[in-house]
């Protein structure tokens, strides 16, 4: 019996030869990354240590006696610091005692590395079968992965319905291209009236509207250029390296290949809205926060996108000129809580904000007292409000708050919040248009950042 880490130079030999387990239908796994597809979640973070493995000459019962001290399914089975194999519970148990692991040893097997992507992974173990299998880095045995681990992830990643990631993998994708000095423009699509398209027609049409518009984009975007997801419900999402009068065109094309859908039955057009912003930019950052711009292109295209599916509906259909020249503010029919009044006063260096808001028909009021800071105060009055209405396991804290000139010559306030829950935390932006009316303005952009999350809390 053998146990600690397996780590030696003639590892070498499992990655870049051929030993008897290397399977060549699985190549891809092992291409390094600027061969296969844009950045894509990884399995880097399910990769547990190799704490013990048996050799081909250990018995059946050492093994199982392995698996179930350990809670584990499956071993690699080492011979010295070289993988041979793995053997997994369902052989074991069928097998006798005393039988050697060589005689039920899996060798047609190959061996990750920390960056395979999560998908690619999850895929091979659904086709084969399988429970388990090593992962090596520069040669080295790092550690083995395994099915339970891997799928609960993958579920958390992407629609199993269109296929499509979520939104996780568009802002993952977008923060490393402005990291690496490339410009981005969000695309950011919303169906029309899809709930009552779900009510005449049925789920399973819906579904299948949802499956059809996922492949019209994954067939429509240049995968070395741009990513798709499925951002929720009826709402999709692309990111992508074109100027922004380029990504105009292709949302146009997009929303006129939805429009020609057909099903068997359905006699009205799946019809669709679109926003889109970046892509414009020229001018070096410095001391970016990229998951911030990241978030906020997503809330402009999305307001955006908003703007075109209320001309719409006056038009009956009709699309708003190319490019889209101006965002609305944060959507007020989805919001649970409003604003009632919000005031600043301010004497000497100190300063007291005041925010009244109602959710459904209830008040809440919150204040903040500081130096004065209209912004920030105004901003952390709303969140004491906003805490009065949420379960204590609940966090929520100011990260920034900024005000940013666009090219249409508007102003947009926007709120950078970090919401904590039950050890999870996760970065929420939100914007709205500075108006005359400046605490009113900061108030409106902490809500867009928190109706939602706070919607699905409270629901």
């Amino acid at each position: 019996m053998q146990g600690g880490e397996a780590v030696n130079s003639r590892a070498l030999m499992v990655v870049e030869g051929q030993p008897p387990f290397y399977s060549k239908g699985v190549d891809h796994l092992l291409a390094p990354r600027a061969e296969r597809e844009p950045l894509m979640r990884t399995i880097a973070h399910l990769v547990k240590p190799v704490r013990v493995w048996v050799n081909p000459d250990h018995t059946v019962e050492t093994a199982l006696i392995l698996l179930r001290g350990h809670g584990l399914s499956g071993l690699l089975v080492m011979e010295g610091a070289e993988v041979r194999g793995v053997v997994e519970a369902p052989q074991l148990l069928g097998a006798r005692l005393e039988q050697p692991v060589r005689d039920l040893l899996q060798t047609e097997i190959p061996v990750l590395s920390p960056d395979t992507p999560l998908k690619v992974a999850a895929e091979w173990f659904m086709q084969h079968h399988r429970t388990v299998l090593p992962v090596a880095q520069e040669g080295h045995l790092v550690g083995l992965l395994t099915v339970f681990d891997l799928l609960p992830e993958i579920g958390r990643s992407y629609d199993p319905m269109t296929g499509l990631p979520w939104s996780d993998f568009l802002r993952e994708w977008s923060i490393e291209q402005l990291a690496a000095g490339r410009e981005i423009t969000v695309i950011f699509f919303d169906l029309d009236n899809f709930g009552m398209f779900n009510k005449r027609y049925g789920h399973l049409v819906g579904d299948e509207v949802l499956r059809r518009v996922a492949q019209i984009m994954k067939e429509e975007i240049d995968p070395d250029t741009e990513v798709v997801c499925r951002w929720g419900g009826d709402e999709f999402a692309i990111a992508t390296l074109r100027r922004r009068e380029e990504a105009g065109l292709l949302a146009h094309h997009i929303s006129r290949q939805i429009a020609a859908i057909q099903l068997p039955d359905v006699d009205t057009p799946v019809m669709v809205s679109y926003g889109y912003q970046g892509g414009k930019r020229t001018r070096e950052r410095e001391q970016v926060h990229y998951a911030a711009t990241v978030d906020n292109l997503i809330n402009l295209a999305s307001q955006e996108c908003l703007l075109m599916k209320g001309a719409q509906g006056r038009a009956q259909g009709a699309q708003l000129a190319l490019p889209m020249q101006a965002v609305t503010e944060s959507r007020p029919a989805e919001r649970r809580i409003r604003i009632q009044t919000v005031s600043y006063e301010r004497e000497g260096r100190r300063a007291r904000a005041r925010v009244y808001l109602q959710m459904d028909s209830t008040p809440l009021s919150g204040t903040a007292e500081g130096e004065a800071n209209l912004p920030r105060l105004v901003a952390e009055a709303t969140l004491n409000a906003l805490r009065r209405a949420l379960p204590t396991p609940i966090a929520i804290t100011l990260l920034s708050i900024t005000e940013t000139t666009i090219d249409t010559g508007y102003t947009i306030v926007s709120a950078v919040l970090l919401w904590e829950s039950e050890g999870v935390q996760q970065e929420l932006v939100g914007s709205a248009f500075l108006r005359e009316d400046a605490p009113r303005s900061v108030a409106a952009a902490v809500l867009d950042a928190l109706n939602r999350p706070i919607a699905h809390v409270l629901r």
